[in-house]
């Protein structure tokens, strides 16, 4: 299909909205409105009408400091785009691995509005199985290995976490603000999250995270079965599979 080029079909104020968002990078993403009068050219007015408006949609998300950082809105179209690059395609053959390798349950997960949704999921041969969660499932960032690895990764999807109303769902639940800031540092700096009956009593699961080339989250993908199970020697096994399993999908999706 040829692209429609007549001006009367093109409606400026989009265009001058995507221009706002090039001005982000993944070294830059936080911008104030200098800066993006600077970048762009637009007066002040314009530019701040602009930014709000973005703000409104979700697109864009105002920070305590005054800047502005990309919104949860950009973040799941961004997911639905890599996810049509054939991402469940790419992932399956390491998930049937996985889940037979270790009789559990593999989740693929994308970044949503709402939390992080289960695309995919291969069930292993273990006779428990890891109950409420099935694809379409939608788990909170700040709950479960899947959705804490991509939040951890995430810059705007971590800040509007801790900025939120965090619900306990069982005595493990990480709520507290500082504790849960700390808990995506460590996750960041080892790699991947291991949960341990923070979503649903008696779970456990272990996440690493399917990054683009800039570093980015595209998903998860996890291991999850019974709390029992992952202990150590076990545990440390299922790390460095999901790990490395995480790593080689990454690379296959940015070949």
């Amino acid at each position: 299909m040829e692209l429609d080029t007549n001006p009367k079909n093109i409606v400026g104020s989009i265009i001058k909205a995507s221009r706002l968002l090039d001005v982000f990078s993944n070294d830059r993403r936080e911008v104030f409105l200098g800066d993006f009068i600077k970048e762009t050219g637009y007066n002040k007015t314009t530019a701040y009408r602009l930014l709000q408006t973005m703000v409104s949609v979700g697109w864009l998300t105002r920070c305590p400091s005054g800047g502005y950082r990309v919104g949860m809105r950009v973040l799941l179209l961004g997911a639905i785009a890599r996810a049509d690059l054939d991402l469940r395609n790419e992932a399956l053959p390491f998930m049937r691995q996985l889940a037979e390798e270790f009789g559990d349950t593999a989740f693929l997960m994308v970044p949503g509005p709402q939390g992080a949704v289960t695309i995919e999921a291969v069930v292993g041969r273990n006779p428990v199985r890891v109950h409420g969660v099935t694809v379409g499932t939608v788990l909170p960032y700040h709950v479960a290995a899947g959705p804490v690895v991509i939040a951890a990764f995430s810059p705007p999807i971590e800040e509007e976490v801790l900025t939120a109303d965090r619900v306990r769902l069982t005595p493990a639940t990480t709520v507290e603000k500082a504790a849960l800031r700390a808990k995506y540092a460590e996750v960041r700096n080892l790699g991947y999250s291991v949960s341990i009956e923070d979503y649903i009593d008696d779970v456990a699961a272990v996440a690493a995270p399917i990054l683009d080339a800039a570093g980015a989250p595209i998903a998860s993908l996890s291991v999850g079965g019974p709390a029992s199970r992952f202990t150590d020697p076990l545990l440390s096994q299922v790390v460095d599979r999901v790990a490395a399993s995480a790593k080689a999908l990454s690379a296959r999706m940015n070949s």
